[in-house]
Formats: C-alpha cells, sequence, structure tokens
C-alpha cells in the first residue's frame, strides 16, 4: 500500500497524528512500516475470525452437547458440593481461588501438641488459635474446570445482589444470591448426578453418628424454598445417658418405631388418619426432656428442627411455611411451650374474665360498685393486653400443627416444666399422642450418673474382626482380645478413665467403682434433685470419685437448705 494512500487514511480514522510519525519511523528505519501494519492488521483479523468461530461452536456445544444443573447456596447440596472441592487437589490448585478460615466444632478432635501454653507452662492458652488454623480455599466466583472419573465438568460460579421489596417489615434491602452451575460435556446430566450424589455421600460418610440441629433461617432469607438453616452438628446421645425410667424410654422407643416404618403411611391413610405424632415431655427442669429428644434423633438418624415461638420475627404464616418445608422424617422441637403465653382467644379470655368476676360479686353477696371510670379503666387494660400479645397464636400453632395444609410424617416433640398452664386443645388426642413425665432422680439413677461420669464411653466400636459375647467384648476368633478394655461389673471403661485409673489419676481403684456408686446413691434422698444438678456436682470432681461420696452429705444438706430458704446463692458446690 502506498505511503501516500496511508497518510490518506490516518487522518479520516481519527489518527491525524500519527502520519508524522509514520513517516519518521519510515524514514529512521530506512523501509515502509506499511509492512508491519498490514501483518498487524492481518493478525487483528485473524483473531477476530478464530474468536468469531470459536464462540459460533462453543455456543453449539453449549446448547446441544453439555448439560447443566443449577444448585442454589440455600440448599444442602451446595454445602456438599463446595466442601468436595475443597478437597480435590487440581481444584485447590486453580489460579483463582478464595480463602477462608475454618473454625472447628467443640466435638471436633485436636491435637494437643498444636495447643499453646502460658508463660508457666501450666495453663493452656488459645490466643490467636483461629489466626494459626489452617485456610479452606475454594473456587473463587467466576468459571473453573475440573475433571472427575475421566469426565469433564465446568463450573462457574455467580453471586447477584437482588432487591427484596418485603424484607424488614416493609421496608427493601439487598441480599446476595449465589447460584452454582454444574455443567458437563454429555448430552444427558447422568454424570453432574453422579458427582453430586458422591458429594452426599462423602460428606455424610464424614458425619456418621451425628445429629444435625437446624433453625429457621433469618427474617429476610424466609421466603426462599429453603427456610431452615444448620446451626449444629453434634455426636448422637447415646440413649443409655438419659435419666429415665427404663420403661419409659422403651415405651417411646417403640410408638416412634412403629410410626417411622415405611408401612405406616399406608396402615394411616387407609384407615383416614393424619400421618403425624406428637409427643410431650413434662417435669422440673433440669430432668432430661431436650437430652431425651436429642437421643431420640440419634436412634433413628433423624434431623432436629428447633422452633422458638418467642421470636419476635417470627409470624403465623412463617410457621407455617416452615413447617411446610419440613422433610419428609424429621423432630420438630418446641421447648418450654408454656412461656410462649399461648391463649384462647381475646373474646374467649375477656369472657372468661366476666364470669370469674361476676362469680365472685355473687359469691360475695355485695353491691356493685363499679363506676363508668372503672368500666374505662378495665376496657383499657383489655386493649392493652390485646395490643401487647404478637408472634405466634394458639389457633396459629395448630393450624401449623394439624390443620388441612400441615405437613405430615415428622416428629413432634413438645417440652414444658408447667404442663397445667397448657391449653387443653394443644395437648388434645391427636396432637399429643404420648406423654412423658420426667422426675427427680432416685437412688438408682444416681448410681447409674456416678457410674457413667467415671466410667466413660461404653460399647467403643474396635475395628477388629471379633464376634460379640454376652457382655459386650468383641472376641477375634473365639478368643479373649488381650487389648479389651477393663470393666467394672459389666460396664466397660473408657481409654481415658483407665488411663486415668492405673495412673492414679482417679482416688480410686477399678474394682472399687461399683462399691463407690452404692454409696453415692445411698446419700442421694429420692426425688429430691434432678439429673442436672446431680451431674454438676459430679463434674466438679470427675477425677475424684471418692472425693465425690466423702463431701456428697454435705452438699445435699446446703442444696436442700438453699431451696428452703429460696435462695439463688450456693454455699457447697
Amino acid at each position: 500500500m502506498p505511503a501516500n494512500v496511508i497518510e490518506t487514511i490516518l487522518p479520516l480514522i481519527g489518527m491525524k497524528g500519527f502520519a508524522p510519525m509514520y513517516r519518521f519511523v519510515g524514514n529512521w528505519l530506512g523501509w515502509d512500516p506499511t509492512y508491519l501494519l498490514t501483518v498487524l492488521g492481518f493478525i487483528w483479523a485473524i483473531n477476530k475470525v478464530i474468536r468469531q468461530i470459536y464462540y459460533f461452536f462453543y455456543g453449539l456445544a453449549t446448547e446441544y452437547c453439555m448439560s447443566t444443573i443449577h444448585i442454589s447456596s440455600t440448599d444442602d447440596i451446595y454445602i456438599h458440593l463446595m466442601l468436595w472441592l475443597s478437597r480435590q487437589p487440581r481444584m485447590v490448585n486453580s489460579r483463582a481461588l478464595m480463602a477462608e478460615t475454618v473454625s472447628k466444632t467443640a466435638w471436633e478432635d485436636e491435637d494437643e501438641s498444636t495447643v499453646a501454653r502460658d508463660h508457666s507452662g501450666l495453663y493452656l492458652n488459645f490466643s490467636n488459635q483461629e489466626a494459626r488454623a489452617r485456610p479452606q480455599y475454594i473456587p473463587a466466583v467466576g468459571l473453573h474446570s475440573f475433571w472427575w472419573k475421566g469426565q469433564y465438568f465446568r463450573l462457574h460460579r455467580k453471586k447477584e445482589s437482588i432487591f427484596d421489596e418485603g424484607a424488614h417489615g416493609g421496608f427493601g434491602t439487598f441480599k446476595d444470591k449465589e447460584d452454582l452451575m454444574v455443567s458437563c460435556l454429555w448430552r444427558s446430566p447422568d454424570p453432574i448426578k453422579q458427582l453430586l450424589a458422591h458429594c452426599k455421600e462423602q460428606y455424610y460418610s464424614d458425619h456418621q453418628a451425628r445429629t444435625i440441629v437446624k433453625r429457621p433461617c433469618p427474617a429476610y432469607m424466609r421466603r426462599a424454598r429453603n427456610n431452615w438453616q444448620q446451626v449444629a452438628n453434634r455426636p448422637v446421645r447415646d440413649m443409655r445417658t438419659v435419666v429415665l425410667d427404663q420403661q419409659q424410654k422403651l415405651q417411646v422407643l417403640a410408638d416412634m418405631n412403629e410410626y417411622l416404618h415405611p408401612e405406616t403411611p399406608h396402615w394411616y391413610a387407609n384407615r383416614g388418619i393424619p400421618l403425624r405424632r406428637g409427643y410431650l415431655f413434662h417435669g422440673p427442669p433440669g430432668t432430661g426432656k431436650t437430652s431425651l429428644s436429642f437421643a431420640l434423633a440419634g436412634v433413628f438418624g433423624l434431623d432436629i428442627h428447633v422452633i422458638s415461638l418467642l421470636e419476635p420475627t417470627l409470624t403465623e404464616e412463617d410457621l407455617s411455611s416452615l413447617f411446610s418445608t419440613l422433610p419428609r422424617r424429621c423432630v420438630v422441637l418446641l421447648e418450654d411451650i408454656d412461656t410462649a403465653g399461648l391463649r384462647r382467644p381475646a373474646e374467649e379470655a375477656r369472657a372468661a374474665k366476666r364470669a370469674a368476676k361476676k362469680e365472685k360479686e355473687k359469691e360475695e353477696k355485695e353491691d356493685s360498685h363499679t363506676t363508668t371510670n372503672d368500666i374505662k379503666e378495665l376496657a383499657k387494660v383489655l386493649k392493652k393486653e390485646s395490643e401487647e400479645q404478637k408472634g405466634i397464636s394458639l389457633s396459629g400453632l395448630l393450624n401449623a400443627i394439624d390443620g388441612v395444609a400441615s405437613h405430615e410424617g415428622r416428629v413432634l416433640i413438645m417440652t414444658t416444666n408447667v404442663p397445667e398452664e397448657l391449653d387443653d386443645a394443644l395437648i388434645r388426642p391427636g396432637r399429643v399422642d404420648l406423654q412423658v413425665e420426667f422426675t427427680y432422680a432416685t437412688k438408682e439413677q444416681a448410681r447409674e450418673l456416678f457410674i457413667r461420669m467415671y466410667e466413660g464411653d461404653q460399647g467403643r466400636p474396635r475395628h477388629v474382626d471379633s464376634k460379640p459375647v454376652a457382655n459386650g467384648s468383641p472376641v477375634p476368633d473365639g478368643k479373649l482380645a488381650k487389648s479389651s478394655p477393663p470393666s467394672t461389673n459389666g460396664h466397660v471403661l473408657s481409654p481415658e478413665t483407665s488411663s486415668a485409673l492405673r495412673s492414679g489419676e482417679l482416688d480410686i481403684s477399678i474394682d472399687e467403682l461399683p462399691d463407690i456408686a452404692r454409696q453415692f446413691a445411698e446419700k442421694i434422698p429420692d426425688g429430691e434433685f434432678s439429673p442436672a444438678e446431680i451431674q454438676g456436682y459430679l463434674l466438679k470432681r470427675k477425677k475424684h470419685p471418692r472425693r465425690a461420696v466423702e463431701e456428697a452429705d454435705k452438699w445435699v444438706a446446703a442444696v436442700i437448705e438453699q431451696k428452703i430458704n429460696r435462695t439463688k446463692i450456693s454455699q457447697v458446690q
């Protein structure tokens, strides 16, 4: 291309100042820079063509040769997939990662060597422990690719802010919403389904013998399909750790086992009975009502969904939505139902007050001295009480429990300290099918608590090829295992307790534990102390069982005197 043509074109395309430079470069180099511009233009054109071809075939492959599954961040599968991705070496070495500080739960094992001590060397020091924790790396927002079982997968992590007009009492707010898109080079989404099933299997294989506790999501998130969020992941509670009459335990276990049987829905449907089961656990505080709820969930492998009726932001509409999104089988726990202030409708309450007032006036045979001002004052009080009554009403709770559109298949457990304060409609048959009474500990239960405190874990699984025997100790090939833990009267001691006994950390020998437990039980009066009180006393002496027996008389006398005087100050602990 002639130089004068180039100089004519440059001003037309807005590069007038480039013409003198063009002539200078040509004179300085001694050759025509037109060739360089021609090569660069050719490269630019080829690049555009290649990109157009790439996007054309990429669009064809995406539309006709790839399958995609979307995953919302509010679903449990999101947690399963992200945890699995964080453990994949190729994904961790990606060039676009997000680092997260992972905190261990209270129940996870921890290496004692990693815990620092203070300058004296006597006391543990956990300062900056979270900062020393190894971070977890997950894919950042954007596009990622990985291989699994010879199959190519593409992950697109997208986050956007959406405006929720109905949040916070009508005032709109922005909230983040994340969407995962997993794609594979296949017309069928079966490889993605297999991947998600594998992630879920891996997640639950690492969480065996765990009970998941869930609570309602915050108010601004309850409009989503999934209204529940996980708040705890605890070890399964052994039923033997619950202090309750053995007959009552067996009755509850048999009843729940029959209800959860796969054939039960057909039996209920054939007889037109709603598939629901309700339990009322009532008794003094600290007697094990919540403990039994967790133990039952652990026995049957169910999640626990805890609902507090005292939450200010919880409406009757939210309650119905929460019940409607429950899984097929789960435990719904309503703790301290008597404190929720559930009452009959306002008109019934007012009628009851008027009837009580008339009855009192009739019995006392006094003339009515009620003035107009008194009537107005009473009306103001009733109006104020009606306005102050917020949250969930009795009718709203009953509709959520067994209304026309209520959820079926769940196990409802209500706990209360004062069952007499509950409305009759709440505990009628059909809503509460079985009542379990919890009482203060007996001497036998005190003995079991003592044994449980110093024996540790019973029946700890051992990975040996063995056969069970009468006392639960494994016997490989018909011979007694040399490494079987010591036992006391049929109670297998945990390795920690056995080691403490042998090293002299406990002030008794192994064989003395049953006798010491009986001595302790004789000093505990029947029906005076809750299991929580006895356990709290023993926890302060968890390495000194003999001292616990010696100081029991003084502790019992001090606590009884404290209860008589109705004081909250403990003289002996």
